[in-house]
């Protein structure tokens, strides 16, 4: 994977603005750093480059809501999500390069405009062992687990500090088991730890930017234009695999 300035200053203001997006709405950063990782980076760092970064933001967010955690959710998470990035890593290692970009970017174009459900918010709390395997699976293909967990967060009984803290710490897990598991598979991501360093300093300073401006952004606004940003992203990764 080439590592140019040009590189390394795309790659710095898109962590920047994940992590802010991320901190202060909840939506999407994941998703949209994960589209921007495809632009630039060849296929079989995506997902683990964007694991990294997303272990640091997530556990930055972690970090500033740990008391608001529910561990009780969160446990459950792991129970499935173990077996699930199992399957998910020797499901990966089936595939071609050119099968898991188009996957990826198809799961951006769906994850965008598909309906969201929304939980009734009265199951039991197991529920999320099949949403911790499902999560463990998609992961390791996709990357950004967030648009198929985040209904599942929207329950009666949990607050909205519970919410983000909660959600960063199943996702903080999701990316911490993902990097070295490619690596067991021969993708050190650490090659590219100067890299790493340098956009940290980015997700740490957009995740404490976001937890200020929480509540203060038009989420209807931003949904619009972060829709019609990674559908044109998610095309141009699309027409890249057919011309």
């Amino acid at each position: 994977m080439p590592v140019t300035f040009i590189t390394t200053l795309v790659l710095s203001i898109a962590s920047l603005l994940a992590a802010i997006i991320g901190g202060a709405t909840g939506l999407g950063g994941g998703t949209l750093l994960l589209a921007i990782i495809m632009m630039l980076v060849s296929t079989e760092y995506v997902i683990p480059l964007h694991a990294a970064l997303q272990f640091i933001s997530n556990g930055t967010r972690v970090t500033i809501f740990w008391k608001n955690v529910n561990w009780g959710i969160t446990g459950y998470f792991m129970v499935g999500i173990l077996p699930g990035v199992l399957l998910g890593i020797y499901t990966f290692t089936l595939l071609d390069k050119s099968t898991i970009r188009l996957v990826m970017a198809l799961f951006i174009l769906l994850s965008v405009h598909l309906p969201k459900f929304k939980s009734s918010g009265d199951t039991n709390l197991r529920i999320f062992i099949p949403v911790g395997f499902v999560s463990g699976v998609i992961g390791i293909f996709f990357g950004a687990i967030g648009p198929f967990i985040s209904p599942f967060f929207l329950r009666n009984d949990i607050l909205k500090e519970e919410l983000v803290a909660t959600k960063a710490t199943v996702q903080f897990i999701s990316h911490f088991l993902k990097i070295p598991l490619f690596g067991f598979i021969g993708i050190n991501v650490f090659h590219y730890w100067p890299l790493i360093l340098i956009l940290s300093i980015f997700l740490i300073t957009g995740t404490l930017i976001g937890k200020k401006l929480l509540n203060k952004l038009s989420k209807k606004h931003f949904k619009n234009i972060f829709k019609i940003l990674l559908t044109l992203i998610a095309i141009r990764m699309l027409v890249g695999y057919f011309v």
